[in-house]
């Protein structure tokens, strides 16, 4: 709960305390109370700002401040025991509201640098959109960036979670309500949400240039996910560069107001051929993403990054399909040096096992159930109530089960070549490689993260992303990543992920 929120509550259970337990009470006490206990409440309107959480503590708070300021008579004691349990109710609902869907902010980075955010807008001019039917339409794509600000200078505003413009909120709502499947005020509270960095402030004086790393988000959502990933390696000296790829995103919001959803078909019958033919679009996108950047670097286009990108250095991570981009990226892309994949699967396993980059997979603690399901149906082929639980014919069945083995041999063969590592961390589900696991720990109810605590998971998540990345795009040798550590016994490296003959 917030300060004021917190204050409001105490100010409530006082004020029955004092006007509720007595008789009598001496009517200068009693307006002084009604005083005190309204202006708490006007003052939590008016700075921390209304949300419906609060409601009930609301109505606590206006019943005794009508009723000190404006009693003319004793109140009787079934009377009063009946608003005295009436009140305690409520304050307890609001309270337990305000705890399991509260104002969150965004952990602070801990590097040493302030971190600073704006967004690009690029165009590609020499490639059509494909997930439009309009003639002539060009590829269009937002790009957020997080880097190292400057100590001292123009100091930017600071950031919201989501954007301040009150219709553009809105949309963003309507859009990850429909996602989440809640109605859309229920998340109205988000608008409070704060991150960790300022806009268009300088970028920190360094003689030489930071290595970057470009993020690719999961199918259906999009960069905002991924925040405080991008601010804690902002922190420690890297510039990120997070991109929403466009009709693949919930929702994606141009400069001109315009805003685009989601339109990409993903079908369960052709799962494999659609998810390379969007694999294709986003690896477009990656590579379209690093020529501007040169551009950026080189001062082709103007910009505080101008000599300040450090092209022979360049990381790439994604989560979910945002994973499978990267490693297809990392594949594909010889301007990018390593890369690592969360809780993402590939979709294209034929010949990548000659990659000489170093990349890592981090995975969930779904991910060994799912290979103990795979070992089992490699022996005993799936029955016709398991296919109809999992809504899938054998074929597509068969198809998923063949990808998988091949994905698992070539993760295994990564690892043996030295290129390639896997860890899994314990209590993880798929989306505590997001900061959804930051908003609420109701999230875990809809099995969307597991038991493990946001805010624990996020520091892992955050810890081996940096080692990996000082590590190869640094070049400073991590003592975390070589095996099992007492500070995070959550993560473990297990000897081969596939468990065949």
């Amino acid at each position: 709960m917030r300060v004021l929120e917190m204050l409001l509550v105490t100010s409530c259970v006082l004020v029955l305390m004092v006007s509720l337990f007595r008789n009598t009470i001496n009517r200068k006490i009693g307006t002084i109370a009604g005083i005190a206990c309204g202006s708490l409440l006007a003052a939590q309107l008016l700075f921390e700002g209304y949300r419906w959480q609060m409601i009930p503590v609301y109505i606590v708070a206006a019943l005794l401040v009508a009723l000190l300021l404006f009693r003319r008579s004793k109140i009787t004691k079934p009377l009063r025991f009946m608003i005295l349990a009436l009140s305690i109710v409520l304050l307890g609902v609001s309270v337990a509201l305000s705890v399991l869907l509260p104002v969150f902010h965004l952990p602070k980075p801990s590097g040493g640098f302030s971190v600073g955010t704006e967004t690009f807008h690029f165009i590609d001019a020499d490639r059509e959109e494909t997930f439009t039917e309009q003639k002539g339409d060009k590829r269009e794509l937002v790009v957020q960036v997080w880097y190292p600000a400057a100590a001292s200078g123009r100091s930017g505003e600071k950031n919201t979670v989501f954007p301040k413009d009150r219709g553009l909120f809105h949309t963003y709502m309507q859009a990850y309500s429909g996602y989440l499947g809640l109605p859309a005020p229920a998340l109205d509270y988000w608008k409070y949400s704060r991150a960790n960095s300022s806009i268009h402030t300088d970028l920190h004086p360094a003689i030489n240039p930071y290595p970057m790393v470009l993020l690719s988000h999961g199918m259906g959502v999009g960069r905002i996910l991924h925040t405080s990933q991008a601010e804690h390696l902002a922190s420690h000296g890297y510039i990120v560069f997070a991109i929403d790829h466009t009709y693949s995103t919930v929702v994606t919001a141009f400069p001109d107001k315009r805003v685009t959803g989601f339109l990409t078909e993903q079908s369960q019958d052709r799962l494999f051929e659609d998810s390379r033919a969007i694999l294709h679009v986003w690896n477009e996108d990656i590579t379209f993403v690093v020529d501007q950047l040169e551009k950026l670097h080189s001062g082709a286009v103007a910009s505080k990054f101008k000599g300040m990108l450090d092209m022979d250095n360049i990381g790439m991570m994604g989560h979910s399909f945002g994973g499978a981009a990267a490693f297809e990226a990392v594949y594909s892309n010889p301007r990018i040096k390593a890369g690592v994949n969360m809780d993402g699967t590939l979709f294209i396993t034929e010949n990548r096992d000659a990659m000489k980059k170093p990349f890592m997979f981090m995975k969930s603690e779904e991910f060994t159930n799912i290979n103990e399901k795979q070992a089992k149906y490699r022996k005993t082929p799936a029955t016709d109530a398991e296919l109809k639980e999992l809504r899938l014919t054998r074929e597509q069945f068969d198809n998923i089960l063949a990808n998988r083995e091949l994905e698992l041999k070539l993760m295994d063969r990564l690892s043996q070549q030295g290129q390639g590592r896997t860890i899994y961390i314990e209590g993880t589900g798929h989306y505590n490689f997001t900061d959804l696991q930051l908003y609420s720990p109701l999230i875990g109810l809809t099995g969307m993260t597991r038991s493990i605590n946001g805010t624990r998971g996020a520091e892992i998540v955050n810890r081996y992303l940096l080692e990996f990345f000082n590590q190869h795009l640094r070049g400073t040798e991590s003592k975390l990543l070589a095996g099992p550590t007492e500070d995070y016994p959550e993560v473990k490296y297990p000897n081969s992920v596939y468990q065949g003959e």
